[in-house]
């Protein structure tokens, strides 16, 4: 009886072993291609960079100057100071891809331009945010599409705007909204539509009760 079973257990050993080589087999790969991707992205040369299609803040369609208060003038200042600047989306690249598309020398250069898009999202965000608290939702709305047409990954972005026209009785935009929700890839996207949705709900819920009372 005891054989049988010491074979069970060494065919088992040598199975786990199996397995276990194979793995790292399989890491040792993963880790090679990486560091020769690498390795040919750190030499990869200068691409000309000028004619790149940079984003340019509509300023001219945001609401400047029109509050007088100072939370918005120091969002409406910094959104100046980033328009002379290039912002490009360059969200889910990594430091690799940077290089390898751009030319290792402008690597510095492209990791600015990524991180101006950033600051861009989070400023469109507070300046819409502060424009609702300030009643202005039409210009809220104005500056939140700018951040849904840009590719925002903040989540606030989509939750906000959805509220925008939810306040001025737009369910065909909230729906519209939601569409462009579900191309989402950041990791809010379940919560983003959750949002959406409830007030969907809330929408169909009131049209059934003005039916009924018809």
């Amino acid at each position: 009886m005891l054989f049988p079973i010491l074979g069970i257990v060494l065919v088992g050993m040598v199975a786990l072993a199996l397995r276990y080589r194979y793995l790292n087999k399989k890491t040792d790969d993963a880790n090679d291609d990486f560091y020769e991707r690498e390795r040919r992205a750190n030499i990869a040369p200068k691409k000309d960079i000028s004619n790149l299609n940079y984003l340019k803040i509509p300023l001219e369609k945001f609401p400047i100057g029109q509050v007088d208060d100072p939370d918005i003038k120091t969002i409406e200042d910094k959104l100046i100071k980033l328009s002379e600047k290039d912002i490009l989306n360059l969200t889910g690249k990594t430091n690799t891809d940077l290089k390898e598309e751009y030319g290792a020398p402008n690597f510095d250069k492209m990791q600015e331009v990524g991180e101006n898009f950033n600051d861009l999202t989070v400023l469109l965000v507070d300046y819409g945010n502060e424009l609702m608290l300030h009643n202005m939702t039409d210009e809220a709305i104005t500056v939140l599409e700018y951040g849904i047409v840009i590719g925002t990954d903040m989540s606030k972005n989509y939750t906000m705007l959805a509220d925008c026209y939810q306040a001025k009785n737009q369910p065909r935009r909230i729906r519209t909204l939601r569409d462009q929700a579900v191309k989402y890839e950041g990791i809010m996207r379940e919560s983003i539509l959750r949002h959406i949705d409830e007030l969907l709900k809330d929408d169909n819920e009131e049209d059934f009760e003005t039916s009924e009372d018809e």
